[in-house]
């Protein structure tokens, strides 16, 4: 082929016409003469084929090339809105329309070699593009309703690489800028209004109060906001030495005079302290970030730890300690309790460094769960067992980001402005991380993601991760279910998370190399007319004995479609998935998971003597998961990076060097380009199985 002899690293081959998917390879067209094209005639690194049909099919009249135009033309095809069209989303944009016009074709797409299936065709037409960078400005507007000069910088970088030209930048700013600004005009409003009746009638009267009160909502303000001009003081008296400084010259005992009446006025308007006070901080996004002040696990309460949370909003540390032990005893398993506990001893103290972590709270409960465990054990075993880290104690902030790319950039923003902040364990998604990274890198903040296994969530150098890439899952799985179990047919099924579209990539390439081959059947989750029982029928008719699961047990749609196609396999296709299935929720749907197979990266038996487990279960008093282990082995790093460390750049700089190492629950921890490094294959078998004589089911390891 004139492909091959191309020089070209990267190629893109598409096939509109009859039996175009004979061009993937393994397949046979209806007469049984083998359409094999090895590839050493389709060889090259990064090449890509897109066909109109399978190798069995005509394409008469074929609306294929016209849903190709429009998916770029449109910029519809940017699924995952970064400005840019890959191939693979070209793919799915086609297969969707395919699939909706009801049409007979079914497209495919083949990666032959590496990362074909990545290989960005195009940029999205340029008022996608805009619409993206609206959204970024969006999330780098600061509290006052203004761009920091950090977030020009941001913003630059992102105009270059959208390629918007700078008047339409500014003209995208102004229309965001413009809700904000106006905002602050009314609340100038109102403050003006606030300060007139605070000066004529002092203390107000209910009436004052009640027109204040309405002014407030025919303004549409915030409590917030309204609360901060009702706590700011009107006439702050100003410091003595400024006094002294402005009056004339005068003798000692004048000054003496002078000094008592300046003591006098201290105590006149000092503030009451609040008996065993501490350093009083609070965020405002929503409610999606806290120290303490506020419950995000708001399924987790009870009267002990509302009493200690609204105590540490109060600023009473010593109260807020008394009532999180008590229901720390009543509750071990509560991992937010036990995080602003110790945030709370940290703020007594007064000597202390902060970190913060960024989990799906909202959209995966257990998963945040499974998080925070391992980020409060490792930060409670650095608190009171190692005096801190240079004697201060850890401080952790938690989020909640819902797995949500727009939220997750949004708290990366609050993070990077916050300076105390040195380094954030997170996220959990890999949608959450991509879109959050620029934002980390950009500002200087180390972000540490301890689930993301999706190939290009490393942007930067200060982009760390303690989870194993894709494609080292996918060779693990592969291997086992090849080399093991014999199987060799592979019918994969995904969503539309970027994990998983990952995920595909990954076994399209390891499957083949492990001597196994990809079943030609499209099992796309999430297409809107999606069969699960048409899907097993057509993938059993051609040769399948595998089904590889990728998607989230969560609450979305495609979690509804990959259980009904577990229901139609009824054990017809041995089941393997991702890490991602390892979740409570796959356990609670019993039968229909049963001997599901998938590789993780730590489980209790994996690292014999290591102490992670006997101080888990002591703490806990509940198994944990292997996100426990790599959130854990995340901010051990940090914690390790902090003692050598006391800015952002000096802990990216020690993360980073080749010779930092420190054991974690999976492991010795080094990095390499953000990336683990281990010397061992770090990844372990494991299946759902039933309990004996229960109907409860659970994760075993396998040999």
């Amino acid at each position: 082929m004139a492909s091959n002899r191309s020089r070209s690293r990267r190629q893109v081959i598409i096939l509109d016409c009859c039996f175009s998917g004979a061009f993937s390879p393994g397949t046979k067209g209806e007469d049984d003469i083998s359409l094999n094209f090895e590839k050493v005639q389709l060889g090259g690194e990064g090449r890509a084929v897109l066909t109109s049909s399978t190798s069995t099919q005509y394409s008469f009249e074929s609306v294929y090339t016209p849903y190709l135009v429009q998916g770029i033309e449109t910029g519809e095809a940017d699924e995952n809105n970064d400005g840019f069209i890959s191939v693979n989303e070209l793919h799915q944009y086609v297969q969707r329309k395919v699939q909706e016009g009801k049409h007979e074709m079914k497209p495919q797409i083949q990666a032959v070699i590496k990362e074909g299936f990545n290989i960005v065709l195009t940029k999205a037409p340029i008022h996608n593009r805009e619409d993206i960078y609206k959204v970024i400005v969006k999330s780098w507007i600061a509290d006052d309703g203004k761009i920091s000069k950090t977030a020009r910088v941001a913003l630059m970088e992102q105009q270059n690489r959208l390629e918007i030209k700078p008047d339409k930048a500014n003209a995208i700013e102004e229309e965001v800028l413009k809700p904000h600004k106006d905002y602050l005009r009314r609340l100038d409003l109102y403050k003006t209004q606030f300060l007139r009746i605070t000066q004529e009638n002092n203390p107000t009267s209910e009436i004052n109060h009640d027109e204040l009160k309405r002014l407030q909502q025919e303004l549409r303000l915030k409590n917030e906001d309204v609360d901060k001009i009702k706590n700011r003081k009107i006439s702050p008296i100003p410091p003595l030495k400024k006094i002294i400084l402005y009056l004339p010259k005068i003798n000692l005992l004048q000054y003496v005079v002078v000094g008592m009446i300046g003591i006098m006025i201290g105590y006149v308007f000092r503030q009451p302290p609040i008996a065993n006070s501490c350093d009083k901080e609070t965020y405002n996004l929503n409610d999606r970030i806290s120290l303490g002040e506020e419950i995000l696990l708001t399924q987790d309460k009870n009267p002990d730890k509302e009493a200690g949370v609204k105590a540490f909003l109060d600023g009473d540390c010593k109260t807020a300690i008394e009532k999180l032990n008590l229901y720390r005893k009543a509750e071990p398993t509560d991992t937010e309790a036990l995080i602003y506990l110790n945030n709370a001893k940290a703020r007594e103290n007064g000597n202390r460094v902060k970190i913060a972590v960024s989990v799906p709270i909202g959209q995966s409960p257990n998963i945040a769960k499974e998080m925070l465990r391992g980020v409060a054990q490792a930060q409670d075993e650095v608190n009171n067992n190692n005096s801190g880290i240079n004697g201060k104690a850890l401080e952790v902030a938690i989020a909640n980001d819902d797995n949500d790319s727009i939220k997750a950039v949004q708290i990366a923003t609050q993070f990077v402005k916050d300076t105390s902040i040195l380094a954030v364990v997170g996220h959990n998604a890999s949608n959450a991380s991509i879109s959050a990274a620029p934002v980390y890198q950009t500002g200087g903040l180390v972000m540490m993601s301890p689930t993301s296994y999706a190939k290009n969530i490393i942007i930067g150098e200060y982009i760390f991760r303690t989870a194993p890439g894709i494609e080292t899952i996918a060779k693990s799985i592969s291997d086992y279910a090849i080399k093991k179990m014999k199987k060799n047919n592979f019918l994969i099924c995904v969503d539309k998370n970027t994990d998983n579209a990952s995920v595909k990539d990954n076994f399209v390439k390891e499957i083949p190399n492990a001597g196994g081959r990809i079943n030609p059947t499209n099992c796309n989750i999430y297409a809107p007319n999606f069969k699960p029982s048409d899907v097993i029928s057509q993938a059993k008719n051609s040769g399948a004995d595998a089904l590889v699961l990728a998607l989230y047990i969560d609450k979305s749609r495609s979690i509804e479609q990959g259980l009904a196609l577990l229901q139609a396999n009824q054990g017809q296709l041995t089941l393997f998935g991702t890490p991602a299935v390892v979740t409570q929720e796959s356990l609670e749907e019993g039968k229909d998971i049963n001997g599901i197979i998938t590789s993780v990266p730590w489980h209790s038996t994996a690292f014999p003597g290591n102490p992670f487990v006997q101080n888990a279960n002591d703490l806990w008093k509940a198994p944990v998961s292997w996100r426990t282990a790599t959130s854990y082995d995340a901010t051990k790093a940090i914690i390790a990076g902090l003692q050598k460390s006391k800015t952002r750049y000096e802990l990216q700089q020690t993360l980073s060097d080749p010779k930092f190492s420190v054991g974690g629950a999976t492991g010795q921890i080094q990095f390499s380009s953000g990336n683990r490094k281990v010397g061992y294959d770090p990844t372990f078998p494991i299946k759902v199985q039933q309990k004996p004589g229960t109907d409860k089911y659970e994760f075993v390891p396998i040999p």
